[in-house]
């Protein structure tokens, strides 16, 4: 079953390159404006569909693209989201 995480970074360019590498690699992922609280330097994040996320992880480590932190969401109902860290 897929699951929706967050990738945060700390540029713009950082989760543009990021969404690059991880298209080549066949991981879903979309380009968008992250959630009010997970806003820190950058704004713009990436969103990942995976059962996995750890495979997304190996090859953004093997590019040595930093990430700030990745983010499990669920979805609790009535348009309200909450967002785990787990890395």
């Amino acid at each position: 079953m897929e699951k929706e995480y967050i990738a945060a970074f700390s540029s713009f360019y950082k989760a543009a390159y990021a969404q690059d590498i991880l298209e080549e690699a066949g991981i879903k992922v979309r380009l968008a404006k992250l959630p009010q609280e997970l806003m820190r330097s950058c704004s713009t994040g990436i969103y990942i569909k995976a059962g996995d996320i750890h495979q997304a992880r190996s090859v953004l480590q093997a590019r040595q693209i930093d990430i700030r932190g990745i983010y499990a969401v669920d979805d609790l109902g009535k348009g309200r989201k909450s967002y785990k860290k787990i890395m």
